[in-house]
């Protein structure tokens, strides 16, 4: 350590990012790829490979999206009833998750078996005698086609935009503390962008250098002072079967296509899976959170939290159950814990969430809260060093 270093080089910050933070690069919301995947038209390029189509949708895309439509009819009553609000892309997927879950038996709920008897006579005409890939079960294969759709459109919307802008002060707060930690839902590649466009080294847990793609080897732990954390996946991560006859995710460079990869040697790579980690689903996702790879991420997560007293977030609406659960674990773990909300806009929806619905007046009567009003993007570095730990 330099003994005769600036006393802000001795400081740490950490942030917890939604995608509100994206609004300014043009990243489409939740509405607006709702509205896509509802409404625009989708084909299959084959293997259930949805991409965006200038005609209405046609063949698998077509009876995967009326399928979207009909479940979306038949969930809205009760989000209305309870929430005051109609469903959105992830309600869909959780709802059409929780159909193919009980379909396969992979987890089996007596719960909706009304619900999804229902379903299945208002959609029988979009599955019986239609081909089903070798799936014995028509019906599954179609909310299954549905869910594809959903992540497919996720990637297709998001992967575009190719500009960040709004994040430039993660930049002067990377150069200017010891260790900068961030926490991210987003899918997009914003942040990435914009601290390799401002020179700023990071790890992100991708290392190892296999050919085309750089495999999962958990190297966070490296000599640089900012780590990214996806803890919803992202749209360049893809799971390989490489030589060595591992199962493992590997990062894709933004130039190399993932199903056209080499390894070290010349052979091909090819993703187990065509569609890349996208976690979504307003329900249900939570459960991956403490297995196999994703649960590694979730575990960095968990141990890199504990060492921060402060969490500056914004851009997050606060429903995610699995990671409220994580941030209310850290923020009762001691007294000295406290979140920072960037927010220049109404409390009121914030303060309504499930979450702070229960914890926000104590929090803010022990001063655990504070809000700055003020979105990331009009942040400068003055606003945020007073939240750095020390």
């Amino acid at each position: 350590m330099n003994c005769n270093a600036n006393p802000i080089d001795m400081k740490r910050v950490a942030f917890l990012f939604g995608s509100g933070i994206s609004r300014l690069s043009n990243a489409p919301g939740v509405c607006e790829i709702t509205d896509a995947l509802l409404n625009a038209g989708w084909c299959d390029d084959g293997n259930l490979h949805f991409s965006p189509s200038e005609t209405k949708s046609i063949g698998t895309a077509q009876r995967a999206q009326d399928f979207l439509r009909v479940l979306k009819k038949y969930i809205d009553p009760h989000l209305r009833h309870r929430e005051n609000r109609e469903s959105h892309y992830e309600d869909l997927f959780s709802a059409a998750e929780q159909i193919l879950q009980d379909e396969t038996c992979e987890i089996v709920n007596p719960m909706i078996f009304g619900s999804v008897s229902e379903i299945q006579k208002l959609v029988m005409g979009l599955y019986h005698g239609q081909a089903t890939d070798g799936c014995p079960n028509p019906f599954a294969f179609l909310v299954y086609s549905a869910t594809l759709l959903i992540r497919w459109g996720v990637f297709n919307m998001l992967w575009p935009i190719k500009t960040s802008k709004g994040l430039e002060v993660l930049t002067s707060c990377a150069k200017e503390v010891m260790q900068m930690d961030i926490f991210s839902l987003n899918h997009d590649l914003l942040i990435e962008r914009q601290l390799e466009q401002t020179g700023v080294p990071f790890s992100d847990g991708f290392s190892e250098n296999r050919g085309d793609v750089l495999r999962f080897n958990s190297s966070w732990n490296n000599e640089n002072r900012v780590r990214l954390y996806k803890l919803h996946g992202s749209l360049d991560w893809y799971p390989f079967v490489f030589s060595d006859s591992l199962l493992q995710f590997a990062k894709v460079p933004r130039n190399v296509d993932p199903h056209n990869c080499k390894d070290n040697n010349g052979d091909d790579l090819t993703p187990k899976n065509t569609v890349p980690l996208v976690l979504t689903g307003t329900t249900g996702k939570d459960r991956l959170y403490t297995v196999g790879f994703v649960g590694e991420v979730f575990r960095q997560f968990h141990a890199r939290l504990n060492e921060h007293d402060t969490l500056i977030c914004c851009g997050y609406g606060w429903k995610d159950k699995g990671i409220n659960n994580y941030v209310n674990q850290w923020l009762h773990n001691s007294q000295n814990k406290r979140i920072i909300i960037l927010n220049n806009g109404s409390l009121d929806k914030l303060k309504q969430t499930q979450y702070w619905s229960k914890h926000w007046t104590p929090c803010e009567q022990e001063k655990r809260v504070v809000v700055v009003p003020k979105w990331l993007s009009d942040c400068t570095l003055n606003d945020l060093e007073p939240f750095f730990d020390n």
